[in-house]
């Protein structure tokens, strides 16, 4: 299988103005990139690559973008390129940012209104059926109010409050909900399990300090 680091980032270096070859071993389980010749107009942001370089550049692409196909990586890419104005290289994180807003297009996300609509319904049967009410939600509505306790305090707010303040409070909490689901969409499988490994050790090590 195709490393998508070392062949993603010959697309770029290609596009960009370099001419190059992908080299794969007998199994074809490994690619390379190694550069043949440089062109007058090469970018400055590769004049100076080595070969060392290149391997390092591609180890780099590789760990952040092992998650993901080549075919989800390519259109990415494309989308980069095509979008781009600026002339610079990108690096992998734009890339796997065009490839979430491929996947997962902002238009199919509820707005802080859309969300908010569905909260108040949920509110006019907050006080007795708040449990239920809050099941309903979608999660990230869930995790903007934080739990059925909440919603039933909500409940007992007077109407011209909720439709203010607390209206107000909901639809900041829930954008920054989905700025952070987004965020924390971009990273890798491999650092996510670490970050999970380190959160149980830190809770194991509190538990024996008790």
């Amino acid at each position: 299988m195709q490393r998508l680091g070392a062949v993603l980032l010959m697309q770029m270096i290609i596009c960009l103005g370099l001419s190059g070859k992908k080299v794969y071993d007998d199994e074809g389980g490994d690619c390379k990139a190694d550069l043949c010749r440089k062109r007058p107009h090469t970018p400055i942001a590769f004049s100076r690559y080595t070969t060392q370089d290149l391997d390092n550049m591609i180890s780099a692409w590789l760990s952040v973008l092992t998650d993901y196909t080549y075919e989800q990586g390519s259109a990415g890419l494309k989308v980069y390129l095509s979008s781009d104005t600026k002339g610079f290289p990108p690096c992998p994180g734009q890339i796997v940012d065009n490839i979430l807003k491929l996947s997962k297009p902002k238009i199919t996300e509820m707005t802080g209104a859309e969300a908010w609509a569905l909260v108040r319904k949920a509110i006019r049967n907050g006080y007795y059926g708040a449990e239920e009410e809050f099941e309903k939600l979608p999660p990230a509505c869930q995790r903007a109010i934080g739990s059925p306790a909440s919603l039933r305090e909500l409940a007992q707010i007077d109407t011209e409050t909720v439709e203010t303040v607390e209206q107000s409070h909901f639809i900041r909490a829930y954008n920054a909900q989905l700025e952070r689901e987004r965020e924390d969409a971009k990273i890798p499988s491999s650092v996510r399990a670490l970050i999970g490994t380190l959160g149980e050790a830190t809770a194991d090590l509190e538990d024996k300090a008790q």
